[in-house]
């Protein structure tokens, strides 16, 4: 058993964050570890794939666990990224539903809970996004806790938080290291996220493609790393030389992402190559081709060959 300086024993665990789209999960995931480690827009199914991101203490050890939001599947990709979403409540170790408490709690949020509540773990009902409620709003919130615990009694508790500001997200974490078994450091100290290095790349592009285009963005925008390549230039500087495609199901999809000649595609390379520099420290070199996969939502081998396997 591993065991401190003081001979506590140590925690560690798998804590998952469930809810709708939107509600905040991956800017509360970024709160925590201090740095941007997962892509947040405002967009649904912005989140993909299962993200692990590491929070350490002296004491405990808890893995974040991001994955898409629930929403009524649309088609066969839609139905992978809710498949992920049951992984992730099987395997964790600790739920946190977390809802858009701005918005308030619909069908959405409550089909959610029954989700939890069939697993029977150890679980938190967060309330998000309190920073956009009116005062008037603030006021009901104990009633309207007192009532959720009352219908939702297997949530161990109920807390109000702002991911964006970070109101009350250390008492978040004091209540997830309550419930974390005893068990071993699963990742080392320095590590934020076991993302894969080309697929953190991707998804850095696919954000400022949706900051730069988030009106007409289509939901079927995909990114791939296809080349990256670290040397040096005659400078002396390291330099990395990134290929990317951008992958779309319509010619209509590409000529958005694209734009009049080409300007759209020319400042998404831009915010791109930006936020790649100071992300690996280098030069960036990049280069971005946008290529039509027709349906490629509805086809599993596409699907599969895009990493949504």
């Amino acid at each position: 058993m591993n065991k401190n300086k003081n001979s506590k024993i140590f925690k560690s665990g798998y804590v998952g964050l469930i809810g709708r789209t939107n509600t905040g999960k991956s800017t509360l995931i970024n709160n925590i570890v201090g740095r941007n480690a997962v892509i947040t827009s405002d967009k649904a199914q912005t989140t993909r794939n299962r993200i692990n991101c590491i929070y350490n203490t002296p004491v405990y050890q808890a893995v974040f666990v991001d994955c898409p939001g629930f929403f009524k599947p649309r088609n066969l990709l839609g139905k992978k990224l809710n498949s992920i979403i049951y992984e992730v409540l099987s395997d964790v170790d600790v739920i946190c539903a977390v809802v858009d408490a701005a918005a308030g709690i619909g069908r959405g949020d409550r089909y959610v809970f029954e989700q939890v509540k069939n697993k029977s773990k150890p679980s938190i009902l967060v309330l998000n996004k309190i920073d956009l409620l009116p005062d008037s709003a603030l006021k009901e919130l104990p009633g309207m806790i007192h009532e959720l615990k009352k219908e939702y009694n297997f949530f161990k508790d109920i807390l109000i938080i702002s991911a964006r500001t970070g109101e009350n997200v250390s008492g978040l974490l004091d209540m997830v290291s309550g419930m974390l078994p005893a068990g071993p450091k699963y990742f080392p100290d320095n590590m934020v996220t076991d993302m894969p290095l080309a697929k953190m790349v991707s998804e850095i592009i696919r954000e400022k493609l949706s900051e730069n285009l988030f009106e007409e963005l289509p939901h079927s925008v995909s990114v791939a790393v296809e080349n990256m390549v670290q040397s040096r230039t005659s400078g002396k500087e390291d330099i990395t030389r990134i290929e990317c495609s951008i992958y779309v199901e319509k010619k209509s999809h590409k000529a958005m992402i694209i734009g009049k000649s080409g300007a759209n595609l020319k400042k998404t390379g831009e915010l791109s190559r930006m936020e790649l520099e100071s992300f690996l420290g280098t030069k960036v070199y990049l280069e971005l081709w946008v290529k039509v996969l027709e349906n490629w939502t509805k086809n599993e081998h596409y699907i599969n060959k895009l990493g949504y396997a």
